[in-house]
């Protein structure tokens, strides 16, 4: 199911350059001398770190996953949520530091630091993955993010988007931008569905991120994942639910993925 959903991934990237990276882009300011990293080191302003836990919503249940950690402060803050959280950063003084600090703020039980390649570190225990990258390497790691990580997993970035990706939602923080996506469902294929007065018609989903289109029946739906949830309207109708593995389970409805 994962490889219908990577054949989605196309497109590339068009957002502008805001929240003073656009320095960094052209080798001015804080990383000009640090050309060995694939991204630079520009730390995230605490109320930006803030509004990215609030946006994943992220509490004690939650096993956050930071690529591209930096001093540590987005795990750090995750930790002190009551999260388990991990932080991934290339460069050893930075990680260096954020372990540091996490002993220095008792954290250390629940905030771990991890020198390695971002694009190496498994990433499907995570239930929030946050990350402030550049828009080329957001653009590399989707692929994994939509086929690694479980629906309804929330992703988090500062400044840059996902391309074609729409964001499930979008907030200004102090001139600087938040992206929070949520991992979808497998909805695409054709399925069998069982309606509310009993009869069954077949039912056709083709997938582009979270937008769904297609068929039921004879009728044009149109409409959105977020998660596991389904909401779409067919003939006049909304029809909601909840996807399975070969299953959709919705109020009074069901439709069964046929092979």
């Amino acid at each position: 199911m994962k490889v219908l959903l990577l054949a989605m991934l196309l497109g590339g990237c068009t957002t502008p350059y805001g929240d003073g990276m656009g320095d960094i882009l052209r080798g001015q300011g804080i990383a000009a001398s640090e050309p060995e990293y694939d991204v630079p080191y520009v730390p995230t302003p605490e109320p930006v770190v803030d509004a990215m836990l609030a946006m994943a919503q992220v509490g004690p249940n939650d096993i956050v996953i930071d690529l591209g950690s930096g001093d540590g402060r987005i795990p750090l803050a995750a930790a002190r949520l009551g999260a388990r959280a991990s932080g991934i950063e290339i460069d050893a003084a930075l990680v260096e530091r954020a372990r540091r600090n996490a002993a220095l703020y008792t954290l250390t039980d629940r905030a771990r630091f991890i020198r390695a390649n971002l694009f190496d570190v498994p990433l499907r225990d995570a239930n929030v993955v946050t990350m402030y990258l550049l828009p080329k390497i957001n653009l590399a790691l989707r692929p994994r993010l939509l086929t690694e990580l479980r629906p309804g997993t929330r992703i988090v970035t500062h400044a840059f988007d996902m391309g074609e990706w729409r964001a499930d939602e979008e907030r200004l923080v102090a001139d600087r931008r938040v992206f929070l996506w949520i991992v979808p469902a497998v909805a695409g294929g054709d399925w069998l569905t069982t309606l509310p007065d009993g009869r069954e018609v077949p039912l056709h989903l083709d997938q582009r991120f979270q937008d769904v289109t297609g068929t039921l029946g004879n009728a044009e739906i149109t409409g959105t994942l977020r998660g596991t949830a389904i909401r779409f309207a067919a003939a006049g109708r909304s029809y909601t639910g909840t996807i399975g593995e070969a299953t959709i389970n919705g109020d009074g409805w069901r439709a069964v993925r046929l092979p």
